[in-house]
């Protein structure tokens, strides 16, 4: 479960920029077998951790490929509100 909450997160490194829901990269293009450190440090429940390994299902050390995103990925983030029509500036109470 811990990886997925790394994953939570877009991968920070410009030399992987994996999407949020999907593992790192090597350089190569391969899933790297742990997560990049700038990612997971993201997640504060593992700040103090040396390394967070890639589960096996996510197939370490094969091709690369973007995973499908959720329903869940999609939705508005939790403690975000979205008004409704009209001029989100014309809500902001002066």
């Amino acid at each position: 479960m811990t990886s997925f909450c790394v994953e939570a997160h877009d991968c920070p490194m410009t030399s992987c920029a994996a999407p949020a829901g999907s593992p790192c990269r090597t350089g190569r293009g391969k899933v790297a077998v742990q997560y990049h450190t700038a990612r997971f440090r993201l997640v504060p429940a593992l700040a103090k951790a040396l390394n967070v390994p890639t589960p096996a299902l996510r197939k370490p050390g094969t091709a690369w490929a973007q995973l499908l995103r959720s329903a869940a990925a999609e939705a508005e983030p939790a403690g975000h509100a979205r008004i409704a029509g009209g001029d989100w500036q014309e809500s902001l109470i002066e």
